[in-house]
């Protein structure tokens, strides 16, 4: 079992190392800030004091408390300045966090002399790295540079299925765990009721990245629709890098909610009510209709998992509590957000779901075979997905990343493909036979998270969201969490109710 190296500070870095560190850090992202077109005191400000975050991050042997802040900045942060600046590159921010844990964490491992050994389904992992790395070698590739640009979509998250692993092995984690991805779902309602009721003009005056998104050229019209009369209406970015990201938010902290509602222990029942609003406001105003068929998907999934007959009622009073939520955010924001904020969903009624999923992405999923046939071997790295505007060639290609099928045989062809296919099979497969050797409360919890990759797999038809953020962060942070409570754990063990602290 991997070490979790969570324990009390040690002297083993002293404050002058720190100092000396903070110091230089600080140099840097003061001479970063001052490359700015404009630089001013408050992007050196913000420089410093995102270096210093990073420091800390690096330094800090408390790992779960840098966890925390890096999800907090993915759910809140990532998306909103890239957009706000209109700088891609903004996006580089949260791989410096992220890696500054991880180098942290290998760094104590290195000093203490300590062993890190490899959690279950590792090798899984290993898998995946070991496909995407082959793809250097794909003569489709378009150079160096864009195939490294290409490479960091698939690879980017992948060190959070073992800091998941590592975290995630007490139940209190588990529940701070949720209420982080209730508080980045509710404040990413709050930003996405407010630019529902926006204009498309309004909303671009957000930043140059929202600009480009509504105003320029590409997928525009994606960003926009229409309703009954006429009018144009925004479909939220929320706090997320484009539209519909806090939708998907939503669904992966529907589970959250849920398990939180019917395991309340140690959470404000007034605190808890008011952040179980977020997931399904958030997922409301961010006017996908696939988020909204995915939500459904967490639901039952985590009805499935989590009812047991010594917790039948508490788990079966969650949902109905949440329904009940559901439906007085539905009221709100009809009655304060005009004419036709639900036209969208009106095409997802079971008579019409059919049609409309044909119209939207019919065109996209019946090149499945095609693409099959035509790139077995994947169609080259970085031409569709988060990567594709980093070059011009992208469009000369013509390949489709509209949804997730497509866009893995495009970059990893069928192998890709079929891997990612078998392990989410395999993640919910596992909850499903292994979750009822858990106790009661551990297995409403561990199933409000399984509930969340659920809904990320009911999502493949809308796009790539085993890149995107925030469904690609969540995935891989899930699946180690998975990893350690259907195969770690064991029923009265310490993994129930507290980590022993290991001082690395």
């Amino acid at each position: 079992m991997i070490v979790p190296l969570i324990g009390r500070p040690t002297r083993r870095i002293d404050l002058i190392q720190r100092a000396l560190l903070t110091t230089v850090a600080c140099a840097l992202s003061v001479l970063v800030a001052a490359k700015f077109s404009m630089p001013s005191l408050l992007v050196g400000l913000g420089a410093v004091a995102f270096a210093g975050l990073a420091v800390w991050m690096f330094l800090s042997e408390r790992l779960e408390l840098p966890c925390i802040a890096l999800a907090l900045y993915l759910g809140m942060v990532d998306g909103f300045v890239k957009l706000s600046t209109g700088s891609a590159f903004a996006t580089l921010g949260r791989d410096i966090l992220l890696y500054a844990i991880v180098a942290g964490v290998l760094a104590r491992a290195a000093l203490s002399g300590r062993r890190l050994t490899l959690p279950p389904l590792s090798l899984w992992v290993i898998v995946f790295i070991v496909l995407v790395l082959v793809q250097l070698l794909n003569p489709a590739n378009a150079g160096l540079a864009h195939t490294l640009v290409g490479l960091r979509p698939e690879l980017e998250f992948v060190p959070l299925f073992f800091l998941g692993y590592a975290v995630m092995q007490t139940r209190h984690r588990l529940r701070v765990f949720m209420l982080v991805l209730l508080l980045c779902a509710s404040a990413n309602a709050i930003v996405g009721y407010i630019q529902l009721n926006l204009s498309a003009q309004e909303l671009a005056s957000w930043g140059p990245g929202y600009a480009a998104k509504l105003n320029g050229t590409g997928d525009v019209a994606g960003r926009l629709y229409s309703v009954a009369d006429g009018t144009a209406r925004v479909r939220p970015f929320a706090l997320g890098g484009d539209a519909g990201a806090g939708a998907i938010l939503g669904v992966v902290s529907l589970g959250a909610g849920l398990a939180l509602l019917a395991a309340p222990r140690q959470v404000s029942p007034r605190l808890l009510l008011a952040l179980c609003v977020g997931p399904p406001v958030a997922i409301i105003t961010g006017q996908g209709r696939t988020p909204v068929i995915a939500a459904v998907v967490a639901l039952l999934v985590f009805v499935l998992f989590a009812t047991s007959a010594r917790r039948l009622v508490p788990t079966l009073a969650a949902v109905v509590l949440g329904i009940g939520i559901t439906f007085a955010a539905i009221s709100l924001i009809g009655q304060s957000s005009g004419a036709g904020v639900f036209d969208r969903y009106k095409t997802i009624a079971p008579a019409s779901l059919v049609a409309t999923t044909k119209e939207s992405r019919g065109s996209s999923i019946a090149q499945i075979p095609s693409y099959v046939a035509s790139y077995p071997f994947g169609g080259g790295l970085g031409f569709v997905g988060p990567a594709a505007s980093f070059s011009a060639d992208t469009q000369l290609r013509g390949l489709n990343g509209e949804t997730n099928p497509t866009f893995l045989l495009s970059e990893l062809g069928i192998a890709g493909l079929i891997f990612m296919v078998a392990f989410n099979a395999r993640l919910l497969l596992w909850t499903a036979t292994r979750v009822r050797r858990l106790d009661p409360e551990s297995r409403i919890l561990v199933s409000g998270v399984a509930a969340g990759i659920a809904g990320l797999l009911a999502m493949w038809p809308a796009g790539p969201t085993t890149v995107q953020s925030p469904s690609a962060p969540y995935f891989w942070f899930a699946a180690g969490v998975l990893a350690f409570w259907l195969t770690s754990a064991k029923p009265g063990s310490a993994a129930h109710t507290r980590v022993q602290p290991s001082r690395s």
